[in-house]
């Protein structure tokens, strides 16, 4: 990986904007410092999404010059679905199970070709989900790991983006296998391309709680296979800031204001505990995605947030290091 910067998740940012406002607000992004990647859904890094057309480099026009990649392969996960209940890498239908690893395999086609044009990876990870549920095995998950990694010549970081797994008398909002489970099958693998990423949202969405990101950071961290860490939120209850833990991106408390968000469960002091919680390893990439609220927020408006999340980030991470 050569870039050393944050990756930002723009399109929740961007969410609701018209398709014709998107080139000013992504070229926008190039005033946020500390920030040389984006995550971005597979249908939009692949150009299968109108307005998302590959320029000469490889990667949509809309990705500011120079700047990384990481591909999370969610949006699409939920869209299959949402159509087929028995899609996913970890499915016991062999025809969903097929179909989770050729979406996989879209990407990594990219990144052979982006890599070839530049000379360089730039692509940092391609995150995956262990869905679907209720059909999901942690042998076939292991099984579609094991092909991508045989059929991968790239070297690139294939991320398990850990999603809430069940729980009694709840329904899930992704509802995939648990932490643990997709680590055990990650160590039995035993290949360096392969570790977690932790959504801070997601993993406090499956706990109820805030302390549960900082739990799933420090196993993934004890046993070396923490890949990435995403900074999201989510509310226990209904506001401004959206749904009761609903995945919904929320932002960190203040970020665009003092009074901003004050249902999110995330702030400076949870990034501070969840980042000291990695130590004594690190991810080998964070970031952060965030809503932006109403659809009737400008551009600006949405930077501010983004900027002064990035502010919180950067300065939790500063202190974790510092042990303050």
């Amino acid at each position: 990986m050569t870039g050393t910067g944050l990756v930002l998740g723009a399109y929740a940012l961007f969410a609701g904007r018209e398709p014709d406002e998107l080139p000013d607000a992504y070229r926008a992004l190039e005033g946020l410092s500390d920030v040389d990647a984006l995550e971005i859904p597979l249908e939009n890094a692949v150009g299968a999404t109108p307005g998302w057309e590959a320029g000469a480099d490889g990667l949509p026009t809309l990705v500011p010059e120079g700047w990384d990649l990481v591909i999370t392969c969610i949006p699409t996960v939920v869209g299959r679905l949402s159509a087929d209940a028995n899609y996913g890498l970890a499915s016991t239908d062999a025809d969903g199970r097929a179909a989770a690893v050729e979406d996989v395999r879209r990407a990594l086609t990219l990144v052979q070709r982006v890599a070839d044009l530049a000379g360089r990876q730039r692509i940092r990870a391609i995150e995956i989900n262990s869905a679907p549920t209720p059909a999901a095995s942690v042998g076939e998950f292991e099984r579609s790991l094991t092909e991508l990694l045989e059929s991968d010549p790239t070297g690139t970081t294939l991320a398990v983006e850990h999603c809430d797994a069940p729980r009694p008398g709840r329904t899930p909002e992704k509802g995939f296998l648990e932490l643990h489970a997709e680590l055990t099958v990650i160590e039995a693998i035993a290949d360096p391309r392969l570790g977690v990423t932790v959504n801070w949202g997601r993993s406090a969405i499956e706990g109820r709680s805030a302390q549960t990101p900082e739990e799933h950071v420090r196993m993934a961290a004890a046993r070396g296979r923490l890949a990435g860490l995403i900074f999201s939120g989510a509310t226990p209850a209904p506001g401004a800031s959206g749904v009761a833990w609903q995945d919904g991106h929320i932002a960190p408390r203040g970020a665009g204001g003092d009074d901003a968000w004050p249902e999110s469960l995330l702030g400076p002091e949870e990034m501070r505990r969840t980042f000291a919680a990695a130590a004594p390893s690190a991810p080998a990439y964070r970031g952060l995605k965030v809503t932006a609220g109403p659809p009737s927020r400008t551009v600006t408006e949405r930077l501010q947030i983004a900027g002064d999340a990035i502010a919180m980030l950067l300065d939790a991470e500063r202190r974790a290091a510092a042990g303050s």
